[in-house]
């Protein structure tokens, strides 16, 4: 964590945001608001990864993915035995991204890691609530906490583990017998034992947030321009953006485009996998009230918002553009159905690719060959989760030359040569 990437340059006057999610929406109504004059390029997309996801701010998830524990998971949780997916349509698209992931599994490296996620942690949620009072909008964070049930005979011991893990801001309790009797009054699989985490919370609707978000931005005096960037042209003076409807010009270029981000960058390594998730979404009728859940023996999270409930899952390497795999929507609907949830329409589906690096970190920072482009990518299934605390500091870091932790070093796939290969390969 001592050493730092640190931005030299002047402030910049006019900035690019390129990206039409959560991330890119919270740096560029940041940037705006402390005086930048921003255009944030994205064709609208009403359903993007941020807007699919369960809506948990997850402070309490401070150990980094990209460690052995987690690889061994791969073959006990492969699906349709449980939530881990490989495309072997597209093994070209995770077989090196894996090669990668093992090698930042490496003990140095996952407690580097480690150490900046914590830090960046423990920020996410007071970064959430700066943003939700900016916004107007307090009541879009509900801030009760998560709760997190086993119904299984390793559910004493599973919920142990649980308290005795590092949950870092978040405040990890067993959840009293009397709302495991009010769970099981509600649910067809009776479960057995539970973890409720304080200091953690949900968006009552990330639609709102999204919107919300943009409106912001545009009454700021931001310009949004509905369209697809397709290249960046870096000089001394400046930078180019050419998009779909025309050139663009500014100071600086934040690129936050997920998992479309390493296309625009041919001089930086950006082995990005589409890490997909996939949602059912339904009517509840009114018959649920309970917390939001995650039912953990099933890797499946339900979250109410307002009349519906959404239950998620999986993680699915593939390429972003492959066809989704229905199997995925079929096993979510059984959960829901096993679980005796209450349902009240018909079933909507959904899937989006989490832009996912190997080291599941992001990358923040001024790029090293390309000074005045600047990285917001790669917050695998925390984008939503690190939004606003990523537009703090990227905005810290190009208005007054804020350092950013080592460990999101946007180069840092640039320069081991042992895994040096063509971004076609890994992206």
């Amino acid at each position: 964590m001592s050493e730092t990437v640190t931005s030299t340059r002047p402030a910049p006057r006019s900035v690019l945001v390129l990206g039409g999610g959560i991330v890119a929406r919270c740096c560029a109504l940041r940037l705006q608001e402390q005086g930048c004059a921003v255009t944030l390029v994205a064709k609208p997309d009403a359903t993007p990864p941020s807007w699919g996801n369960a809506g948990h701010i997850a402070s309490e998830q401070v150990q980094v993915l990209a460690c052995l524990s987690t690889a061994s998971r791969v073959v006990t949780d492969l699906f349709p035995r449980g939530p881990v997916a490989l495309d072997w349509r597209n093994i070209q698209a995770w077989l090196p991204w894996s090669f990668r992931f093992l090698h930042a599994c490496r003990p140095v490296t996952v407690r580097q890691g480690g150490s900046a996620l914590k830090s960046l942690m423990a920020d996410a949620l007071p970064a959430w609530k700066r943003l939700t009072e900016t916004l107007g909008q307090p009541d879009l964070l509900d801030p009760q906490g998560i709760i997190k049930l086993w119904e299984g005979a390793t559910a004493e011991r599973n919920t142990i583990a649980s308290l005795q893990a590092d949950s870092g801001p978040a405040i990890a309790t067993r959840v009293e017998a009397g709302l495991i009797d009010t769970f099981n009054r509600s649910l067809s699989s009776p479960v057995k034992a539970g973890v409720h985490f304080g200091g953690t919370a949900h968006i009552t609707s990330p639609r709102d947030v999204l919107d919300r978000l943009l409106a912001r931005f545009t009454l700021s005096g931001g310009v949004h321009l509905p369209a697809t960037a397709l290249n960046i042209d870096h000089t001394a003076k400046d930078v180019r953006v050419r998009t779909t409807d025309g050139d663009l010009v500014a100071d600086r270029v934040i690129v936050a485009c997920g998992v479309r981000s390493g296309d625009l960058l041919p001089q930086v390594t950006a082995p990005l996998i589409a890490e997909r998730g996939y949602h059912v979404e339904w009517d509840h009728g009114g018959g649920w009230t309970l917390p939001n859940v995650v039912f953990e023996d099933r890797a499946v999270v339900v979250t109410r918002f307002g009349p519906r409930l959404r239950a998620t899952s999986f993680v699915e390497f593939t390429r972003d553009a492959s066809s989704p795999d229905p199997r995925k929507w079929d096993r979510l609907e059984a959960h829901v159905r096993e679980l005796g949830l209450p349902v009240a329409s018909a079933f909507s589906r959904w899937h989006g690719s989490r832009p996912t690096l190997p080291d599941y970190l992001p990358a923040l920072g001024t790029l090293r060959h390309t000074p005045r482009v600047v990285a917001a990518y790669g917050h695998n299934h925390l984008g939503l989760t690190l939004a606003p605390i990523t537009a703090e500091l990227i905005t810290a870091h190009l208005l007054h030359g804020t350092p950013l932790p080592t460990a999101f070093n946007p180069d840092r796939f640039s320069l081991s040569p042992l895994f040096s290969r063509n971004k076609k390969d890994s992206s």
